[in-house]
């Protein structure tokens, strides 16, 4: 019976214009319409699906506009309402190209765990309100034209992966020290990225921070312990202390053009990238790396 159907994979349904009607779709759980590419418009239908975790519009380059009633996703602009489905567990509206617009309402998906808007090229703000996604655990805002970071998302306590590389972003929020569980930072190819927070060394749980091909960024903060892999360009003459990173496996410096000096480096690195960087005059003793 169509009420108990709980998964409606429509992926590459490359003719579909508009979505059915699926108010009969009482338990539906999984709506798929990932690579739909001439899908215009949803079915106001959606809103009323109670029982929703997982929304994917991903490449769904048409559509322009939601309905009202829905508390989803995608493109030009989410209405107020979105934070009517409760249960809403993921949302994947990558390359979403006319997403312009997140309401406050997005507060209110208190279940959402993931959160994909990669690619959203129109997108350049984020409300305060993420700071109430308290289940958030991955937001990735990759290739979007993304600003700033509210400092609300110091509120993220479960968040873990945060992706914005290739953004418009020019700083990280100080708030964003406050991240305890977060375990991946990706900030490359930040064209505009020109400082990173000082309490940056309080993300204790981080292992892998990536800020290379960023052009602005002139300095380094001291960095957290718990480095496993470490991606930098910095256009500083120097770099903060690495010595104490004494779980970091990977260190690659690249297009860090007036780099002078490679500070001491952990005894643990087992492998070091040096690309483009022209002024490097001076180099530590590598005899102790071991594992090099």
């Amino acid at each position: 019976m169509a009420t108990e159907l709980k998964v409606l994979n429509l992926m590459q349904c490359r003719s579909l214009k508009r979505t059915p009607d699926l108010s009969t779709f009482k338990r539906l759980e999984i709506l798929d319409l990932e690579f739909c590419e001439n899908l215009e418009e949803l079915h106001p239908s959606v809103g009323d699906i109670k029982t929703l975790v997982s929304l994917d519009v991903d490449d769904c380059g048409k559509l322009e506009e939601l309905p009202k009633e829905i508390t989803g996703l995608t493109i030009e602009e989410l209405p107020k309402s979105i934070g009517a489905m409760k249960e809403l567990e993921v949302i994947d509206a990558n390359y979403c190209k006319k997403l312009a617009h997140i309401p406050s309402s997005i507060g209110n998906l208190a279940s959402l765990q993931r959160l994909n808007l990669q690619g959203c090229r129109s997108l350049t703000e984020f409300p305060d309100s993420i700071g109430n996604l308290a289940s958030l655990i991955n937001l990735n805002l990759m290739g979007s034209l993304i600003m700033k970071l509210p400092e609300s998302i110091g509120n993220l306590q479960n968040l873990r992966i945060l992706y914005i590389y290739g953004t418009d972003i020019t700083e990280l929020p100080d708030a964003i020290g406050m991240l305890a569980k977060l375990q991946e930072l990706k900030a490359s190819n930040c064209k505009n990225l020109e400082r990173l927070p000082s309490n940056i060394c309080k993300l204790i749980s981080l292992e892998e921070l990536h800020v290379h091909s960023c052009g602005k960024l002139k300095k380094l903060p001291k960095l957290p312990s718990s480095l496993m892999n470490l991606w930098i360009t910095c256009q500083g003459q120097s770099l903060p202390h690495l010595s104490q990173l004494t779980r970091l496996k990977i260190l690659w410096l690249c297009k860090c053009h007036r780099l002078e000096c490679v500070p001491e480096l952990p005894i643990g690195l087992s492998a070091l990238y040096i690309d483009r960087c022209g002024k490097l005059k001076a180099f530590p003793n590598l005899s102790d790396l071991k594992h090099l």
